[in-house]
């Protein structure tokens, strides 16, 4: 009864978004996406409540079961116990086909010991805090599932929703043998969820026996884990560093998606003729085979033709781009009905004979195989993308505007995430126009001063100074920490962040001196507060050493970057990820005091160490591959330094797509080599497309797209073409000019570029005359 009582309250709680989304819309959108909402939300109050109840019957069923008897506290508040556990798709474990067996319906094959299943034992009898990591199916749930009912058959177990860790704490201090169960640990990371102070409250004085078992998909653990190499110095990366230091201190067990040889044996011993043919397409990993997952993706990119189901095939693209930008929740049926427009259109819109919202929905939600249906449903929640969607290569990158589009439809706090996620995609624009909508109705439901408002100035503040307006953000970080210096004290740690950046954007306009000024102030709080060995303290260390080599102080920056890389390494420990940033700063500086083979050493010893303890395609990796070939460059190694670019552009395009700004950057070192060696001819139509590309994607105006067109008139030049060169040339300082301040180096650098040019072209017309 309770379940078909959720199921009305679904119907009527989606009629009630849908009444909501208009008036959301009005504020948030403008009148023709307004437009759009208004006619998503009537095509959702449309639907037949009985097409509702029959699509949500077998999920509600199964989060009946969740509820009734796996995750609840009793009645006197107890919790159940591991050896209960005898339905494995309630905690997280994927479906497969369903068969009939023994007169009943069997949606979970037998298990297969995988290879780290030792691994995972030996973890469990030692207690604490494991992580198993792995990409969508990889069979990391079903692993944890069965290692805990054969070593814990008696130990209780606590399974709390995303919010409610820490309502939770008590029944779990109270049992002396017990497992905390976080599948998916991403939707438990930031705002009240598990932080450190709460792990080590679960897991208590060692009296008791406590283990917090969680999983994590790979994608979402690289980017806790390992932040891009420019991140933030402060408060902005403040929840990710506590999510970084949580993760940290996990036990870390990694499993493939594909299979060893040594578990396809296993496998193909089974007697179960669901394992067998999934060992039999070696395409595949045996759990995402199983799962149905290819046969999903395979239904979506079929869905598109023209009169199949082109609206389902739109509305998952809007679901697993949600989850992409951070929103894990499940979203209203109005919300995706608004967002899977844009997608529709751009695939061809009516000219697809796009079928009804109704049967998008029905279609999208039906099992494959009798498994789990492409997009799931959260028991009258909402919708939510199959995560293995997530992890399949080739995703387009989420498109412009839909983050904003979607924040419209969050709380500030959901929104504010989403805005964060944009952000660490460096799409800054996007990020500064949610954080502006954030702030805005924080300023109204919070007041101006509040804490979370001050939050989204920061954010602000920061999207401005990465969109080359370091005046604007100046301001907002100047205003920033005036007010917490009122509100919180001139050493509160936020207080002291929002200087920091305040002295980064003094840095981006020429003003190092102040620049110094300020880290300096805040390097004495911090060591005066926090202590010397403080991570935040040897931060902004880090960043002062910064400082001083643009202030052309390269010896002391040297030394100073050696001293924390030293410090790190003693705190935090060799592989930590703040110490090779540092050590990263070390090599940058030894380039910059032109000692290019030690930084070249500096940076391959690097190179090694990131890819062994975050991988090849990690983002800092790469970043530190970039730097071994800028080395390569400088130590006339051209023609190595050529085939690390191309190799480096490949890997950036298949990984984050041909128009990131890193893909792009990579794309300009191959042709700066292709001039180093001679073939100008080569190196100008290199330099051209990127500066095309760069034009387009960030505009006439950008740094990037200024620096290209720079190359795109070095080029020229070689090749005796100076008066092509010299309109370029004056654009470029022309635009350097109005962007970063006649006194800026660039400036003055561009300035001194087109004299040259100008003197080149005098002479050559003068060689003419002669002639």
């Amino acid at each position: 009864m309770a379940g078909r009582a959720r199921l009305w309250a679904v119907y009527f709680a989606l009629a009630g978004i849908a009444a909501l989304a208009g008036f959301t819309a009005a504020i948030w959108l403008p009148p023709e996406r307004a437009a759009a909402v208004a006619a998503g939300a009537a095509a959702i109050t449309a639907l037949p409540v009985t097409r509702v109840s029959a699509r949500i019957d077998r999920a509600a069923q199964e989060r009946e079961l969740v509820a009734d008897s796996l995750y609840a506290v009793g009645a006197d508040g107890r919790l159940p116990r591991v050896r209960d556990l005898d339905e494995p798709l309630a905690l997280g474990v994927h479906a497969a086909e369903s068969v009939i067996r023994d007169g009943a319906e069997d949606r979970v094959p037998p298990f297969v010991r995988r290879d780290r299943e030792d691994d995972v034992h030996a973890a469990i009898r030692r207690g604490g805090f494991i992580l198993i990591v792995g990409d969508s199916t990889a069979g990391k749930t079903r692993l944890a599932y069965e290692a805990l009912r054969n070593l814990c058959p008696g130990h209780a177990l606590a399974s709390p929703a995303p919010a409610g860790i820490a309502a939770l704490l008590p029944a779990v201090q109270r049992e002396k043998q017990v497992v905390v169960w976080l599948d998916d640990l991403e939707r438990y990371l930031g705002g009240q969820g598990l932080t450190p102070a709460l792990l080590a409250r679960l897991l208590g004085d060692g009296s008791r026996e406590v283990l917090v078992m969680a999983t994590m998909r790979t994608h979402e653990h690289q980017q806790f884990i390992s932040p891009p190499s420019d991140a933030p110095a402060d408060e902005r990366a403040q929840r990710e560093r506590t999510a970084r230091e949580l993760l940290q201190s996990a036990r870390t067990i990694r499993i493939d998606r594909h299979w060893s040889a040594a578990e396809r044996r296993r496998a193909a011993d089974a007697q179960d003729q669901r394992i067998v043919r999934a060992v039999d397409d070696e395409r595949f990993g045996i759990a995402e085979t199983l799962a149905c997952g290819p046969t999903m993706l395979a239904s979506w990119h079929n869905a598109w033709t023209p009169g199949g189901h082109p609206r389902a095939a739109a509305v998952l693209a809007a679901a697993v781009d949600c989850r992409r930008v951070s929103m894990h929740a499940p979203l209203a049926a109005a919300v995706l009905a608004d967002l899977h427009v844009r997608y529709l259109e751009q695939r061809g819109g009516s000219r697809l004979r796009p079928e009804s919202l109704d049967e998008a929905f029905s279609w999208l939600c039906r099992p494959v195989h009798g498994a789990t249906g492409s997009l799931l449903i959260n028991s009258g929640d909402g919708y939510q993308a199959f995560d293995y969607l997530l992890d399949v290569p080739g995703l387009q990158p989420v498109p412009e505007g839909m983050p904003a589009d979607l924040a419209s439809h969050l709380d500030h706090r959901q929104a504010y995430d989403v805005g964060f996620a944009v952000g660490r995609l460096k799409r800054w624009e996007e990020a500064h126009r949610i954080h502006r909508a954030v702030v805005a109705e924080r300023t109204r439901s919070l007041g101006a001063d509040h804490p979370d408002t001050l939050a989204g100035r920061y954010e602000i503040a920061f999207a401005l100074s990465r969109l080359s307006r370091p005046a604007e953000a100046l301001t907002e970080f100047t205003h920033v920490a005036q007010v917490r210096t009122r509100v919180l004290g001139a050493d509160h740690e936020d207080t002291l962040a929002a200087r920091q950046e305040a002295g980064y954007a003094l840095g981006q306009l020429g003003r190092r001196g102040e620049a110094e000024q300020v880290y300096t102030s805040v390097l004495a709080a911090r060591e005066r507060t926090m202590g010397p060995d403080h991570p935040s303290t040897l931060r902004c260390r880090h960043n002062l050493a910064f400082t001083l080599s643009t202030l052309g102080r390269l010896e002391d920056a040297h030394r100073m970057a050696q001293e924390v890389a030293a410090d790190r390494t003693r705190v935090l420990g060799a592989d930590h990820l703040d110490t090779l940033a540092t050590r990263y700063e070390v090599a940058y500086q030894l380039g910059k005091l032109g000692r290019w083979g030690k930084a070249l050493r500096a940076y391959q010893e690097l190179l090694e160490d990131y890819v062994r303890v975050v991988g090849p395609d990690d983002p800092n990796a790469l970043a530190v591959r970039h730097e071994v070939a800028v080395g390569l460059g400088r130590l006339g190694r051209s023609a190595e330094a050529l085939t690390r670019y191309r190799a480096l552009a490949e890997d950036r395009t298949r990984l984050q797509g041909p128009d990131h700004p890193e893909t792009l950057r990579a794309r300009h070192g191959v042709s700066v080599n292709l001039g180093r060696l001679d073939r100008w001819g080569e190196a100008l139509t290199e330099a051209r497309d990127v500066l095309s590309v760069r034009e387009r994607v960030f505009g006439a105006g950008h740094p990037d797209t200024l620096i290209s067109r720079r190359e795109v008139a070095v080029c020229l030049g070689w090749l005796g073409r100076w008066a092509d060169a010299l309109p370029e040339c004056r654009r470029v300082a022309e635009d350097r000019e109005r962007v970063l301040g006649p006194d800026h180096p660039d400036a003055l650098a561009s300035r001194n570029d087109l004299v040259r040019c100008q003197e080149m072209l005098h002479e050559s017309s003068m060689r003419s005359d002669e002639e």
